[in-house]
């Protein structure tokens, strides 16, 4: 008997992308929540940027494990683990710490909302999210099947994560740093945490067969990375998702939903 379990050297380099992410979303909640000087932005930016550079890695693992034929049930259900502790638990904490220390009006110590503590309520607000960053991680694991490859059902908790952080560090990249803005973030991961669970149609990422459209995609993506990884041009990853989400959900979604529904 072996001490440790075989392991096929396809699936080593995908999972230690994944293994990464989940780093970087571990080292994203200590920065928000290491209880240093947060009415200095820089420090939760860094949180910010750290949830973002593990969205890029999450696409990343995908495609090397499809490249090296090293994909497993095993890197399915780490990366799902991965996901919730990048874009549930560290969205949540980034949340959790910038509300109080750039919002202390509203969610501060002392402050209450609808009579109700704010701090308190803030940190269920937070811990309701990372729950249902879960319940849509497990949720999408069994019915991915069902879906095929062209649908999402509900937000995707990458794309969540994504949204909330580039928003964030939106806010700062255009000097519009205000406690109005940074009050809504509670909000948002409440509206985020019920499109995670919802039914809404999105339908997935494809390179499309027109050699114009293809270009841009990949553009797109590539630009992207380029930003990220240079920790600028965050309104234009902002954008970006905003509009892909946009379209998706209100346009394209619900016509491919039709169609399905229509064929089967």
């Amino acid at each position: 008997m072996r001490f440790f379990p075989p392991v096929p050297w396809r699936t080593i380099p995908p999972n230690l992308i994944t293994a990464t992410a989940m780093a970087c979303g571990i080292y994203s909640i200590f920065l928000s929540l290491s209880g240093g000087d947060h009415s200095d932005t820089r420090i939760l930016g860094h949180a910010a940027w750290y949830v973002l550079l593990s969205t890029l890695l999450d696409k990343a693992d995908g495609s090397v494990a499809r490249a090296l034929k090293g994909s497993s049930e095993f890197g399915v259900q780490f990366d799902s683990f991965a996901d919730s502790v990048a874009f549930g638990l560290a969205p949540g904490a980034l949340v959790f710490a910038s509300a109080q220390a750039l919002a202390p009006l509203t969610w501060g110590l002392d402050a209450h909302v609808l009579g109700v503590p704010a701090v308190p309520l803030l940190a269920v607000i937070c811990l309701l999210y990372a729950i249902f960053t879960s319940v849509r991680l497990a949720r999408f694991n069994v019915i991915t099947a069902e879906m095929g490859p062209n649908l999402f059902l509900g937000l995707p908790s990458t794309l969540s994560g994504g949204l909330i952080c580039s928003a964030f560090l939106t806010i700062h990249e255009l000097g519009l740093e205000s406690p109005a803005l940074y009050r809504l973030f509670p909000a948002l991961l409440v509206l985020n945490a019920a499109l995670m669970v919802s039914n809404l149609p999105l339908p997935k990422l494809h390179l499309s067969a027109h050699p114009a459209a293809k270009g841009l995609q990949v553009g797109a993506a590539v630009a992207v990375y380029v930003t990220v990884l240079a920790r600028t041009g965050f309104t234009f990853v902002l954008a970006l998702l905003l509009g892909y989400l946009a379209f998706g959900f209100a346009v394209q979604g619900p016509r491919m939903w039709r169609e399905r529904q229509q064929q089967g």
